[in-house]
């Protein structure tokens, strides 16, 4: 497998709702699991999960952002 990239991680989360945060936020810690913990897509991923937790607190986009907007 290719290492995976800022891009691939922005892929997964992009369309996360919260009804399917935690499923998504599963897929990309399996897809950063071999990395080191200060790989730039680890550090990435690890902000974006964060977003993704808040996602699957609430019932909308609109208290934690879109997913999918760059950072």
């Amino acid at each position: 497998m290719t290492e995976p990239t800022i891009r691939d991680v922005d892929a997964l989360i992009g369309p996360a709702t919260p009804h399917f945060a935690y499923q998504i936020r599963q897929r990309v810690e399996n897809l950063v699991a071999g990395l080191d913990d200060e790989h730039p897509v680890r550090v990435h991923a690890r902000e974006r999960l964060a977003l993704l937790d808040g996602l699957g607190w609430t019932t909308s986009k609109g208290e934690w952002g879109d997913p999918s907007s760059p950072r």
